[in-house]
């Protein structure tokens, strides 16, 4: 790349970086994003991991780098399973604990080989030394792999990069700068053909457990050009996440829905569409919202909240309202290769309670709707997709993020469990979803003047 077109391109990176971080900045980056880099050694991932990293930070992005573990691994048989199982675990380690630190901590996770890169390597220890005599048999790979593609786990792996690169360049890049000519364990061309053998299977066997995964050959390819690529990638995706493209359904659909709780049957077999959300609020469509009400096996408590009010507009239904629910939109990272509309509420579902409560909860049963049009306006764009989750409440402890709702202190109320009873004090404060699980779920009498329809 000649010195004044790279300048050109530096500055149009800054520009977009620049966008990209007042975007942040105004709607606040609900979680980090995490993109993980594999491949064959000596492909230039880590190169690219370190040009990237430079980049965010020094345009105002934070970031943290987890590096890979193979370097620190005490097992010394390299193509043991234990070794990969010992990384792959570590790896993991670091993913969750890092997703798990507050949001406002860190932009973007960058992993250098992580659950993909095991996967790569499982596939290869499946196959190899030897068709015949592999260091995987297919019982321990299956179990392996279905641990390493749980859902809870890949979910939160926004793009996948595998580096590719032809075994003899690998090579050529090995000993540039060595003073020896002497292959190693790895680092040896029969090894590298195979390995890059088992990634092409790797990939065509995983393509649909994650949300993408992209491939660069960097055999040609300059490394300035591969962190151009990558770079201009990490800050569309970022900008795609801050946008938040929603899901929605056509308008016709309402035509069968009575005011208030409605049976699931009447949309589930409905066709999901996505949107930047700014956009889908200007028109007529209808965005399905899941929610959770967390409630002990009697029914007589519930977990109330109130959200923080720079997470809702002026016009929204719950502004400075009292909420027995927690939940939000549904995102376009929902879908995550399924296009079955109640897995993609699941997976909403799972993602909200996570997002705003930090707990971790799958549901099976299927939802109610509940629908209030003559509310407001607002309200004819929404109809709630709600789950009941019934727990033992009576010692337990919610943590709702400071991001989302406002804390227990004082006298809020927000973030308690309360007896029925005393949601009743805040009748006038409700909002009408809530009014109408109280009303219809819990088979609360709410007064003429409380009933907010």
């Amino acid at each position: 790349m000649r010195v004044s077109s790279k300048k050109k391109t530096i500055k149009k990176l800054e520009l977009w970086a620049a966008e990209v971080l007042k975007f942040k900045q105004e709607l606040g980056l609900r979680r980090p994003i995490l993109i993980e880099f594999c491949g064959s050694p000596k492909s230039g991932k880590s190169s690219c991991i370190n040009s990237l990293n430079i980049f965010l930070k020094r345009n105002g992005f934070k970031t943290t780098v987890l590096t890979e573990r193979a370097s620190v691994c005490p097992i010394e048989q390299k193509k043991h399973p234990y070794f990969n199982i010992w990384t792959a675990c570590s790896a993991i380690a670091e993913i969750v604990k890092n997703l798990s630190i507050g949001k406002d901590c860190i932009d973007v996770i960058l992993a250098d080989r992580a659950i993909f890169d095991a996967l790569c390597w499982f596939e290869w220890q499946c196959s190899n030394p030897s068709i015949d005599n592999p260091s995987l048999d297919q019982q321990q790979f299956d179990r392996l792999r279905g641990f390493l593609n749980m859902d809870l786990l890949n979910r939160n792996i926004d793009l996948v990069y595998v580096f590719k690169a032809d075994p003899k360049c690998s090579m050529d890049r090995e000993y540039a700068n060595l003073l020896t000519e002497q292959t190693g364990s790895i680092m040896n061309e029969p090894l590298l053909t195979s390995f890059n053998i088992a990634i092409d299977a790797a990939i065509k066997r995983n393509i649909n457990d994650f949300r993408e995964i992209e491939v660069i050959d960097t055999t040609s390819i300059a490394q300035n050009e591969v962190s151009l690529k990558v770079t201009s990638t990490v800050l569309e995706i970022l900008k795609d996440l801050l946008e938040e493209k929603v899901g929605y359904i056509h308008n016709s659909v309402t035509k069968n829905l009575t005011e208030g709780i409605n049976n699931w049957s009447a949309i589930k077999d409905c066709t999901l569409n996505y949107d930047k959300r700014s956009v889908v609020e200007l028109t007529d469509s209808v965005q399905p919202v899941p929610i959770a009400v967390f409630t002990n096996r009697e029914r007589t408590k519930v977990l109330v909240l109130k959200k923080n009010s720079k997470r809702v507009s002026k016009d929204s239904p719950e502004k400075d309202k009292v909420l027995i629910y927690a939940g939000g939109h549904i995102r376009k990272e929902d879908q995550n290769g399924n296009d079955r509309f109640i897995d993609v509420i699941r997976n909403t579902f799972r993602r909200e309670i996570e997002e705003e409560l930090g707990e971790s909860i799958t549901v099976n049963s299927e939802p109610c709707i509940i629908y209030t049009p003559s509310y407001n306006a607002k309200s004819a764009k929404h109809m709630a997709v709600c789950f009941i989750i019934t727990m033992d409440l009576d010692d337990k402890k919610f943590k709702p993020r400071p991001e989302e709702f406002i804390q227990k202190s004082g006298k809020s109320i927000s973030g308690q469990v309360l007896e029925i009873s005393s949601v009743l004090d805040h009748s006038s404060d409700l909002d009408s979803w809530s009014c109408a699980i109280l009303s219809d779920i819990f088979n609360v009498k709410l007064k003429e003047s409380e009933n907010l329809f």
